[in-house]
């Protein structure tokens, strides 16, 4: 797994080589978008996982998007997933919905430069510096 926030070859209007997928894959509905510079997410979908036979083919029906078209002129080339299932290797089988890939084919097949594919918890865990202390909430009893 390759964690790169290529912010460095940002620009003021968005990312040298263009807008990033993100996207949030459950079991029952899958929510994309377009961070089309540092934290501005864009083109925001949500599409319900069982219309679409493979994840391959809900990805591509956010990137044909009206939306996605008005908001981004190149195509995309990094994109990372957050699934609700263990993310342990290349090929993922989603414990909560039918869909099963391999990551590296799934690059391939939509062409994607990056493809990051991460638990959603880590994924939220990741977040977590990103966050402001007005946006954090202490839960429980501890000191921190």
């Amino acid at each position: 797994m390759r964690m790169d926030r290529d912010t460095e070859n940002s620009t003021g209007d968005g990312f040298a080589d263009g807008a990033r997928l993100v996207a949030d894959i459950g079991g029952t509905n899958a929510r994309f978008a377009l961070e089309t510079r540092p934290r501005c997410f864009e083109a925001v979908m949500v599409l319900p996982c069982n219309a679409y036979p493979r994840l391959q083919d809900a990805i591509a029906v956010f990137l044909g998007s009206a939306e996605v078209k008005r908001v981004c002129d190149k195509p995309i080339r990094h994109a990372a997933l957050a699934i609700a299932n263990p993310v342990d290797g290349d090929e993922v089988g989603m414990t909560n919905h039918h869909w099963l890939f391999s990551i590296e084919a799934l690059r391939v097949e939509l062409g994607f430069q990056t493809l990051v594919v991460v638990n959603d918890f880590t994924a939220l865990a990741m977040a977590l510096p990103g966050l402001s202390p007005d946006q954090k909430v202490k839960v429980g009893s501890g000191t921190g």
